[in-house]
């Protein structure tokens, strides 16, 4: 049974991956489609995806293809080529006429043509406005002359042609404002789309009722499941009343800077009120500790006075190698070391460790200390279990490094979290879901901005750098624990996914969207277009870049994986 549910949820997360980008893909680049279409941009070919092309469907003028990996996604468009010569002087072409004008190109010497001849002079861009024409000399020695239709096609071979792109209908020919909405249109919609996923969430969860102090869930296995309710309603706290659930949570969050772990609850039940004393359970983000989900049983024979920790956050140190020493979940902490010669710059310095004099035994004591800590480098006495021996502080120890009070803060992460694990009731609310939805898209819409400030922080205190960011292989292990959390999370995956998409292509890069939407504010405040080779190569040379870097983000993401 185990192995068929990791079968099921490896399954749903394939089809969850690949609907969540294709949509996010194709409402971007639909974006570009439409705004092209309607400046008059003659657009080839509309695709989903990258390398070979696995179904492919012309309707109109585009051809509309799926192609084998499914990252990213092109509108190409006429006049984002370098040159518009297909057909040079004296090449051997053939010729059909509709009427007495071209409608075919034969570019093949193979293919047979009603007409054959060598090119003596050609305009198939119309730049001026004027008639596409081309002169021949055909194979009788006479010269002619043909008018070429504005829509006629380029035949490379019997499986491949390509519609003339006359410069009426190029990207280049359309004004600044045309060009401008056709590029920025792309990431909108992909901004627009996270606010249409915000609001379907924030309909199907319903609004939190921050009015009242009625309990609407009860979390298994967190404390309050051993002693309230659903329905309950939360009188008071720590003998203080409370009358609206903002009140309770900010009161709850006060608790953990107080270095309190024990909540006293008032609860009318049934027109009766009880009292309750509950052991909160503890998170401490900036180092990665909680006494939640345990999975290995405490071993009374060890007769050891400690904190049994849970599920330990490995990431908030360096990934270890099989010979370093590290906490792991079941693991007893005896006693803390703490060097803050880190908090700035360099290396561990064991002439500063500050040795806490007295056993770390309580979840309150580490409150405090995590409280009036910044940036450090943590070391622990413990107990492994599964070693059934005191493993004691040693250089070889691989320390913790704790997130700093601004990054967590960046990242709007609490440092110390108390908790009973339960939510308030949910209504429908028109206001709120417009409030929470816009709330919600702001929050990741800036997330990358905050991420950015941390990536170019002074390398002292730098405490993420580019090993801490997902490719394509992250983000699918990702929507791979959200899958086993339900629907709506995985929703809410998406919307943040869409706003990123949006907000990394609207960033001044070249061979994104925002790139060239540089080189058009250029043209605005010169008056003059780049030159198209200078822009082809700068894109060129940057998307190659962006590839290597994807590459490199892919191999970290597997090794995180694997290891």
């Amino acid at each position: 049974m185990i192995l068929m549910g990791s079968f099921l949820t490896i399954v749903l997360s394939i089809v969850a991956f690949v609907f969540i980008l294709g949509i996010i893909i194709i409402i971007h680049e639909l974006g570009h489609f439409i705004f092209a279409k309607r400046a008059g941009i003659l657009c080839y070919e509309f695709s989903i995806g990258m390398g070979p092309v696995i179904y492919k469907r012309k309707k109109g003028e585009t051809t509309f293809s799926i192609k084998a990996i499914p990252i990213g996604g092109s509108v190409s468009m006429a006049g984002e080529e370098i040159s518009n010569e297909v057909v040079k002087i004296d090449s051997n072409i053939g010729l059909f006429l509709e009427g007495s004008k071209v409608s075919k190109l034969i570019l093949d010497e193979k293919m047979e043509a009603p007409i054959r001849g060598k090119v003596t002079k050609i305009d198939l861009y119309g730049k001026e406005g004027n008639p596409l024409y081309i002169d021949i000399i055909d194979e009788t020695g006479k010269e002619c002359h043909y008018e070429v239709l504005r829509d006629a096609f380029y035949i490379f071979n019997e499986k491949q042609e390509f519609q003339i792109a006359p410069y009426d209908r190029s990207f280049e020919s359309k004004t600044l404002l045309q060009r401008f909405l056709t590029i920025v249109a792309g990431p909108t919609m992909n901004l627009i789309l996270a606010i249409f996923i915000y609001l379907i969430y924030w309909i199907g969860m319903g609004v939190p009722n921050y009015q009242s102090t009625v309990i609407g869930t009860v979390t298994d296995s967190y404390p309050a499941s051993y002693y309230l309710e659903e329905g309950d309603k939360i009188i008071s706290l720590n003998g203080t009343s409370i009358t609206t659930w903002n009140e309770f949570s900010t009161k709850m969050t006060n608790l953990a800077y107080e270095g309190k772990t024990t909540a006293e609850i008032v609860v009318s039940r049934n027109d009766t009120n009880y009292t309750f004393e509950i052991k909160c359970a503890t998170i401490i983000n900036s180092c990665g500790l909680t006494d939640l989900n345990i999975t290995v049983a405490r071993n009374a024979d060890l007769n050891v006075s400690g904190l049994q920790v849970g599920a330990v956050a490995l990431n908030y140190a360096s990934t270890p190698s099989d010979s370093e020493i590290v906490i792991q979940n079941g693991d007893i902490i005896t006693r803390i070391y703490i060097d803050k010669s880190l908090s700035t710059s360099g290396s561990a310095s064991f002439d500063n460790i500050i040795d806490i004099e007295e056993d770390v035994i309580s979840w309150e004591r580490l409150l405090s200390i995590f409280n009036d800590l910044d940036v450090a480098n943590v070391y622990f006495d413990f107990y492994s279990q599964s070693e059934g021996k005191m493993i004691m502080y040693s250089e070889s120890m691989t320390p913790i490094r704790t997130y700093g009070n601004e990054l967590l803060s960046n990242q709007r992460i609490e440092k110390l979290i108390v908790m009973i694990g339960v939510s308030p009731t949910t209504h429908f609310s028109f206001t709120g879901v417009i409030t929470n939805s816009f709330k919600s898209f702001w929050s990741d819409f800036t997330l990358i901005f905050r991420t950015l400030k941390l990536l170019i922080a002074p390398s002292g205190v730098r405490q993420v750098g580019v090993n801490n960011l997902s490719s394509i292989v992250g983000i699918f292990s990702m929507i791979t624990q959200y899958v086993t959390l339900g629907f709506f999370p995985v929703l809410m995956f998406a919307g943040l996914i869409s706003v990123n998409i949006g907000v990394m292509n609207l960033l001044p890069i070249p061979a994104l969207d925002g790139g060239r939407i540089v080189f058009l504010l250029y043209e605005l405040v010169t008056r003059k277009k780049i030159n198209k080779k200078v822009e082809n190569t700068i894109n060129n040379v940057m998307f190659i870049l962006l590839m290597v870097f994807f590459v490199y983000l892919t191999f970290n993401d597997i090794l995180r994986i694997f290891k």
